[in-house]
């Protein structure tokens, strides 16, 4: 697959080998940041759930940085290291964890402006809104099987795009700026 946007366009990035890794289509990644913008420079980003970890490289092509991919499989992971590896891009990390206890515990209470969630499709997605909400500063992606009505606001975050590819669901959350006082 390649990646479609930003300073590493049009570069090729391997795929884990096994059929448990699910790939973000291009068309899917492509409107997902034609929405979020070219330009996400200073955004720090969780890629949670990482899998072949397109969408937070993707992040950081468009300038996000630090980018940390989250990935509990051990084989998954094992290719992300390597792939890590192979860009040699320092704002990339890779964490082994659960990307649940990882959001549940937030190491210091940290949060990332841009959460990348494409749990498995067989996974309540709104469990995983409620868990993520917390852990967003600014933007809350959620990658899902298109069916289940998801909530207009949680957390403070406001559902401002959702939209359909295939059996593909991507719903898009900002956070409300706070008011001036």
């Amino acid at each position: 697959m390649r990646v479609s946007g930003g300073r590493l366009r049009g570069r090729d990035l391997p795929m884990p080998s096994g059929g448990h890794v699910r790939p973000t289509p291009a068309r899917v990644r492509e409107a997902l940041f034609s929405i979020l913008g070219q330009d996400l420079g200073g955004w720090s980003a969780l890629d949670a759930c990482a899998g072949a970890g397109l969408l937070g490289v993707e992040a950081l092509s468009r300038g996000a940085g630090p980018v940390t991919l989250c990935e509990q499989d051990r084989a998954v992971h094992g290719h992300l290291r390597k792939l890590l590896a192979a860009l040699g891009e320092p704002e990339l990390r890779l964490v082994r964890q659960d990307a649940r206890r990882l959001l549940a515990e937030r190491p210091g209470g940290s949060t990332w402006d841009l959460v990348l969630l494409d749990p498995p499709y067989a996974d309540d997605p709104e469990a995983w809104l409620r868990l993520a909400a917390p852990a967003t500063a600014r933007c809350l992606v959620l990658e899902h099987r298109w069916g289940p009505q998801l909530p207009d606001e949680l957390d403070g975050l406001q559902l401002i795009r959702h939209r359909r590819y295939g059996d593909t669901g991507v719903a898009i959350y900002e956070r409300a700026p706070a008011a001036a006082s």
